[in-house]
């Protein structure tokens, strides 16, 4: 494993952690993490899904881990912020590696933002794969979890605003994060669209015109993001085209690993071989 710098356009800095294939290169493969978890948590993931004749890239969220910000009432930032974060990065990667396929894995929020960055910059990502990823709109659950994440969705942002940004780890969600990364969140999960904050773009037309492949991987289950719910992101994006390979658009559900044992939401990375194969055997 290696480390690369990234400086962003507005002056914040991050470092990406860069995992190279053993030998030559078929794609490479961006790995994104789920709100408020480190990018070191895929590293065993990212080294297993490197030996399949990938490069593959992890890196931070801003606000976390290597990023040089943290969220405060003087630092704010949203989805639009994290958009722009991966299409530099985007520009960076192939630089560094020179032209070639590139995939993002997205888990969790890391699915939301890499769709929303292909429906924004189309052509720059060749394919999307969502682990446990999902809008959050309430009625994407049933029974009491969908009021559970209504009256997250409810309270979330304006508890930031009164502290200054969201302490989701003495709440027992997310970390340290933005107010505008909560507003986002919290609009998805009342209305299932995407309006982000500080932005006139309009994600949720782009989306329907979205036409990357997209691998979508459900955990059953997971109730941080159950199958309905991932259906609501992934039926967002434009339908198969003629044009587009025939798998242009998969939801499949993992109901164990390799071993018989149990995904989750999170521990899934940390026994990677089942969701590694499935991610081999989809992409060209």
């Amino acid at each position: 494993m290696g480390t690369k710098s990234i400086h962003y356009r507005d002056g914040s800095t991050n470092q990406a952690s860069i995992f190279p294939a053993p030998e030559e290169a078929t794609a490479i493969i961006i790995c994104l993490p789920a709100l408020g978890v480190r990018a070191s948590y895929y590293h065993d993931f990212a080294q297993a899904l490197s030996e399949q004749a990938f490069h593959v890239v992890t890196i931070d969220w801003r606000g976390h881990g290597h990023s040089n910000l943290r969220a405060g009432r003087s630092i704010d930032f949203g989805y639009e912020e994290l958009v722009n974060d991966l299409q530099e990065l985007l520009d960076y990667v192939e630089n560094w590696f020179s032209v070639m396929p590139v995939y993002v894995v997205g888990h969790s929020l890391g699915g939301q933002i890499a769709s929303l960055c292909a429906a924004r910059y189309p052509g720059l990502i060749q394919g999307l794969v969502l682990i446990a990823s999902c809008s959050v709109y309430y009625k994407g659950w049933e029974g009491l979890g969908a009021w559970r994440v209504w009256l997250a969705a409810k309270l979330f942002h304006p508890i930031s605003k009164i502290v200054g940004y969201f302490p989701g780890r003495s709440i027992g969600f997310g970390d340290r994060e933005a107010r505008k990364v909560m507003h986002d969140w919290c609009y998805n999960g009342l209305y299932g669209k995407y309006r982000l904050a500080g932005s006139l773009f309009d994600y949720e037309a782009a989306l329907q015109k979205m036409e990357t492949p997209s691998l979508a991987i459900s955990i059953a289950g997971d109730e941080l993001a159950p199958i309905k719910a991932t259906e609501n992101l992934v039926k967002k994006f434009a339908n198969t085209t003629p044009q587009m390979p025939l798998n242009g658009r998969i939801h499949l559900v993992l109901w164990q690993d390799e071993n018989g044992q149990g995904y989750n939401h999170f521990n899934w990375a940390k026994q990677p071989q089942e969701i590694i194969h499935q991610i081999t055997s989809w992409i060209p």
